[in-house]
């Protein structure tokens, strides 16, 4: 039922815009989180969100500025997520060397519903909430085929909340979430967040503006990289 939910361009190429333009006409006011101070020794500590909303750790004045667009059922966002990012945070974030930016480029349906939750609990709780969900990535997307008629109904009546409210309980999120120290009011309270909901459709679309193509991909210094995927290719682009 969900196939085409989950294979990337079939929801970009049929909802980007009848499904975006009705969210973002919906007269909606983001408002981006006010900067974090600088910590002294461990960057990873420092937290900041942009004017875009997206989240971002490491020194503000680091010489090298990385933007990583990600989705969370991308299997190789997951793979950099677990295998790759330890590394570049260890060497190059936590030193002051980079600051590492998160962007959503949405591929499907399922995807918004795991973006909505990582920005649960606030921006000191975003990384750690969205490397759980890339942990446990292979239990919730194994669990799309319990996706019910009635969510699905709810995703085509342009009922987004209902939707996503119904994924997180079908495909096996509540418990995910419950781990991290949110429960199911709060998951669901996220879940109805209008303002964050514009601001992860909005990236998508500035990423598909910009060029990007596929996840992960990165962007250093403001020049989008090609053929990076992984920590030893996305160094040497780095100062």
């Amino acid at each position: 039922m969900f196939r085409d939910l989950i294979t990337g361009k079939a929801f970009l190429m049929s909802h980007t815009g009848k499904y975006f333009a009705i969210l973002i006409t919906a007269g909606l006011v983001f408002s981006a989180g006010s900067l974090a101070a600088p910590a002294k020794n461990n960057w990873l500590l420092t937290f900041n969100v942009s004017d875009k909303g997206a989240h971002i750790v490491g020194n503000p004045s680091a010489p090298n500025k990385i933007v990583e667009y990600l989705s969370y059922t991308c299997s190789h966002c997951a793979d950099f997520e677990l295998k790759e990012s330890p590394q570049l945070k260890a060497q190059y974030v936590a030193t002051g060397k980079a600051s590492l930016e998160i962007r959503n480029l949405l591929l499907n349906p399922i995807d918004l519903t795991a973006a909505m939750l990582a920005r649960c609990g606030g921006k000191a709780r975003f990384f750690g909430n969205q490397k759980h969900l890339f942990a446990t990535q292979s239990i919730w997307l194994g669990q799309t085929k319990n996706i019910s008629a009635a969510t699905e109904a709810q995703l085509k009546s342009a009922d987004y909340v209902g939707f996503m409210t119904g994924v997180y309980q079908e495909i096996g999120l509540v418990p995910i979430m419950q781990q991290r120290g949110i429960s199911p009011a709060q998951a669901k309270t996220c879940l109805a967040d209008k303002a964050a909901l514009k601001t992860i459709l909005a990236m998508t679309d500035d990423g598909t503006a910009a060029g990007v193509q596929g996840t992960p991909s990165f962007m250093v210094n403001g020049v989008l990289q090609d053929h990076v995927h992984s920590f030893d290719e996305l160094k040497t682009k780095l100062k």
